[in-house]
């Protein structure tokens, strides 16, 4: 995209489909940012994240491996990257979509990239925790970006109609689990029946709900 040299390689969290590309830039000794929590993050994942690569690729996947990051941006810092007459601003959240959520701020243009705490049309992904991301999507909803970018989906100008509809579904999870949990029911049966409703507005729905309604029960079975 740009003959200018890269100066930086920010993650914004753990997942593979954002993070797995680093070693690339690493092995040009570029310097690799992330939040406080990436690196223990991806050290504890290593392998799960890696043995579905190397199966699907085989020797052509030799050269990816888990790269930690050189640069860590603290739980509620604001870190600035100067890239000379534009400044990034770099922001960690509390647990949230992961525990090592990380946003980039673009000053200059307004652009914000949310990544994965935003999910546009293709279902959210509990992996952090569903009360903090809905205590992080008040917050996120105040701000005054030019333009937001999601994680997953396409740009769209009206965003906080994306976000609350993201804010919607993790609200419909949080109820009905809890209602579950309140008539006795277990796991199974709050998977069986929790947000049902939701099937026809998400992306992946089938791929992803239940992994959402088991790691909301986990969290909410003894608040």
């Amino acid at each position: 995209m740009t003959d200018l040299p890269v100066a930086w390689l920010i993650l914004t969290h753990m997942h593979p489909d954002h993070s797995l590309g680093a070693a690339a830039f690493a092995e040009q000794g570029i310097e690799i940012v992330g939040h406080a929590n990436l690196g223990d993050a991806l050290s504890r994942r290593r392998e799960a994240y890696l043995n579905p690569v190397r199966a699907y690729l085989g020797s052509a996947a030799t050269a990816t491996r888990i790269v930690l990051p050189d640069t860590l941006v603290a739980l509620g810092e604001v870190r600035e990257l100067d890239l000379g007459g534009r400044v990034l601003q770099l922001r960690a959240y509390p647990t949230a979509h992961t525990n090592n959520d990380l946003s980039i701020y673009d000053r200059q243009t307004g652009l914000l990239w949310l990544s994965d705490l935003l999910f546009v049309d293709r279902i959210p992904v509990v992996d952090g925790s569903l009360l903090g991301w809905l205590r992080l999507i008040d917050g996120l909803a105040g701000l005054q970006p030019a333009m937001v970018v999601p994680g997953h989906g396409p740009v769209r100008s009206d965003w906080r109609a994306d976000l609350e509809r993201q804010r919607d579904y993790l609200d419909a999870l949080a109820t009905g689990v809890r209602r579950v949990i309140r008539a006795g029911g277990d796991l199974r049966r709050a998977v069986e029946t929790v947000g049902q409703g939701e099937r026809d507005r998400w992306l992946l729905f089938d791929d992803y709900h239940g992994r959402n309604v088991t790691a909301a029960f986990v969290e909410l079975e003894w608040e």
